[in-house]
């Protein structure tokens, strides 16, 4: 059995209710039980998270493709518009340009509404690529969270009676609820601070915070950073929340704040720059407490997991 085949009983179990029958697509040319679909009818899924990066693996798979042409189908479900929508297999597409190809081999799912579509999407993108950007997981557990409050349906059977919430997307991928509901928190930041936690330049810590803090906000941030290089710091950032929830920032008093040293709370910060001193020297404060949480986390889903 292929590992497409395996994809789709998986998928199948997941998505098993609601039928949309969609008006029929240009017929492609029939292989065994899929069909080959010229590369110009597809088009990305909407909203589609995940980045297609020219890095290592992708020239790897371009090679691949080039020598033995497209191994494992994608999964595509019939647009209204025409043309068919990539659910998994927007890298494959890609590199089967990129090899020169003009088709690609597919399975059709008729059978997906938009948010079944867009919960299988998630799911097969998630488990097909370990190494994601936060700005991806992030989109990725906010998407969906949505199609799951939408359906108002379980995706696992075993969870039919349980609220989907982010316990529910935190039990499927290994996370804690509170991390999940951190990463949906990024999805608040403007896209060039995003793109800075995607560089690591902005701890996720840090990040969380100043999604909080509203456009205009997020913006002198920003051009604090194109001006100065720099961002604040978490004492800084706490500062900066504080007041925006009091209703008392305004850009003075943001300017005047990111020139002044804020004072650290005791206990914990000493703990952080104990800890920073003897293990991590090279490492920012914030960084240390980010690492300290994902330590913790990873531990815990081993003792959740019974490992």
């Amino acid at each position: 059995m292929s590992n497409d085949s395996s994809e789709m009983m998986a998928i199948d179990a997941l998505l098993a209710d609601h039928e949309q029958m969609l008006p029929d697509a240009p017929s492609p040319e029939p292989i065994g039980e899929g069909v080959v679909v010229p590369l110009d009818e597809l088009h990305p899924f909407p909203g589609h998270p995940f980045k297609v990066i020219m890095d290592e693996a992708m020239e790897a798979l371009v090679e691949s493709i080039r020598k033995n042409g497209v191994l494992n189908r994608i999964i595509i479900r019939p647009r209204r518009e025409g043309g068919f929508e990539i659910i998994a297999g927007h890298r494959r597409t890609e590199a089967s340009r990129m090899a020169g190809l003009t088709s690609i081999p597919a399975d059709i799912r008729r059978d997906l509404d938009d948010d079944a579509a867009t919960i299988a999407m998630i799911e097969t993108n998630l488990k097909q690529r370990p190494k994601l950007l936060p700005s991806e997981r992030a989109l990725a557990y906010r998407m969906m969270r949505d199609a799951l409050a939408h359906r108002g349906v379980a995706v696992d059977p075993e969870m039919e009676k349980r609220q989907h919430t982010k316990d529910e997307i935190a039990a499927c991928y290994g996370e804690s609820a509170r991390q999940v509901a951190r990463y949906i928190r990024l999805t608040n930041l403007n896209l060039p601070l995003l793109d800075l936690v995607d560089k690591s330049k902005l701890p996720m810590g840090i990040a969380v915070q100043m999604s909080f803090l509203d456009t205009e906000a997020q913006c002198w941030i920003t051009e604090h950073f194109e001006r100065y290089g720099e961002l604040p710091t978490a004492p800084q950032v706490r500062e900066l929340r504080k007041l925006y929830d009091e209703g008392a920032l305004t850009q003075f008093i943001f300017d005047e704040l990111m020139i002044q040293e804020v004072p650290t709370k005791p206990g914990k910060d000493d703990f952080i720059a104990r800890i920073r001193a003897e293990h991590y020297p090279d490492l920012t404060e914030e960084d240390v407490m980010q690492k300290l949480i994902e330590l913790i986390e990873a531990h815990q889903r081993k003792q959740r997991l019974g490992l």
